[in-house]
């Protein structure tokens, strides 16, 4: 299988909105919008003489908690919040904006061949001297050993984080 990696292009917009409804629940997809305010930064992975996309990793700007909302005296917001799991988590100030993956995908065909690992490689190659971040469902066990073998440590859950179902995510940084 021949692959190319490169950067995004406006063009590819349709092509990453497909992918990514082949990759994720229906209550994850993103809208077009959404996926165009990252296409200056992405990668894209397509077959080799095809128009064919078979991975993407969007990468910006990630907060990863929202402050807590009081909507009144009584009640407490329950969502996004930051339970360290380690020294480095405590000190970490999760609501302040970080640099990281916000969205990896690849097509169900095309993965165990380690075409994800290529395009964190090209992160971590594209923004080399930063501290980098992501976070993945807490059920989401292979995303999060491929992360680990890639050099992210877990340094905190978020309680509530994801939707449709409900689940904490695990959030996780890379310091280069």
């Amino acid at each position: 299988m021949k692959v190319i990696l490169r950067k995004t292009e406006y063009y590819d917009l349709e092509y990453i909105y497909s992918l990514q409804k082949k990759c994720f629940r229906e209550s994850e997809w993103w809208y077009r919008s959404l996926i165009q305010q990252y296409l200056d930064n992405g990668l894209v992975i397509q077959l080799k003489n095809s128009t064919e996309l078979i991975g993407v990793l969007l990468q910006g700007q990630i907060t990863p908690c929202d402050k807590k909302l009081n909507f009144d005296t009584n009640a407490e917001y329950k969502s996004d919040v930051f339970e360290p799991t380690n020294d480095t988590g405590k000190v970490f100030n999760p609501y302040q904006e970080y640099y990281g993956i916000v969205m990896i995908c690849i097509h169900p065909e095309y993965r165990g061949k380690g075409l994800a690992q290529k395009l964190i490689e090209k992160h971590f190659e594209m923004n080399n001297n930063k501290i980098l971040c992501l976070n993945t469902r807490r059920t989401n066990i292979n995303a999060y050993q491929l992360y680990k073998k890639m050099g992210y440590e877990q340094i905190a859950f978020i309680k509530n984080k994801y939707f449709l179902p409900i689940e904490d995510s695990i959030f996780m940084i890379k310091l280069n």
